[in-house]
């Protein structure tokens, strides 16, 4: 028999499914009481900045896994945006790997090359932005994980393999939490703050 069957892959992709919402559910408040203010930065608590700049890590750690889970044999039939699918083991790569990108990203312009083929596919496709932005949000796509990872579209990939999970295993459905309010009004296509929602 071996390891990874129908019911450990099952297991391991909603559980990677679970972690990547909690954490967009830790992080997006802080992106909205950012945007609340007026000035992603301006208006929050210095650790309510260095808490975006974690959250949104895990965020990526969290989703890099869930991407491992789904390419495990039998590949999940999820259908995923190849752009989304490389900019998040890209942006996994390059805030695990801060040491060696930080100095690449942060300086505008760029000055320097990214060593490895991560920083420079990520490069190519976003000669504007770094990885490093934990506060991005836009009125059309919400708060942006990546530049072209949006959390509404990560949020989209996460609920189609619970429903494809869940659809195979019913029985895992205990194991899923409650889900956590959206921090976000969205209408007519344009997704703007409700309040901030951080912690006193």
């Amino acid at each position: 028999m071996k390891y990874f069957d129908v019911l450990m892959l099952n297991r391991q992709r909603l559980l990677w499914t679970i972690a990547t919402r909690k954490q967009l559910e830790r992080w997006e408040p802080i992106v909205a009481a950012g945007v609340q203010s007026g000035s992603a930065r301006g208006e929050l608590e210095p650790a309510d900045i260095w808490s975006a700049e974690i959250e949104r890590h895990f965020v990526l750690v969290a989703a890099r896994n869930l991407l491992r889970a789904l390419d495990l044999e039998p590949p999940s039939s999820v259908a995923i945006n190849p752009v989304v699918r490389a900019e998040l083991k890209e942006g996994r790569d390059l805030v695990e790997h801060w040491p060696d990108n930080l100095p690449v990203f942060n300086v505008h312009p760029r000055r320097e090359e990214p060593l490895r083929r991560s920083g420079k596919d990520f490069a190519e496709r976003n000669p504007r932005h770094g990885p490093y932005n934990w506060l991005s949000w836009s009125n059309v796509t919400g708060a942006r994980v990546l530049p072209n990872v949006s959390a509404p579209a990560l949020r989209e990939l996460l609920d189609a393999v619970q429903a494809e999970v869940l659809a195979s295993d019913p029985e895992l459905a205990r194991f899923v939490p409650p889900r956590a309010p959206s921090p976000w009004h969205h209408e007519n296509g344009e997704w703007w703050p409700k309040q901030p929602q951080l912690d006193a």
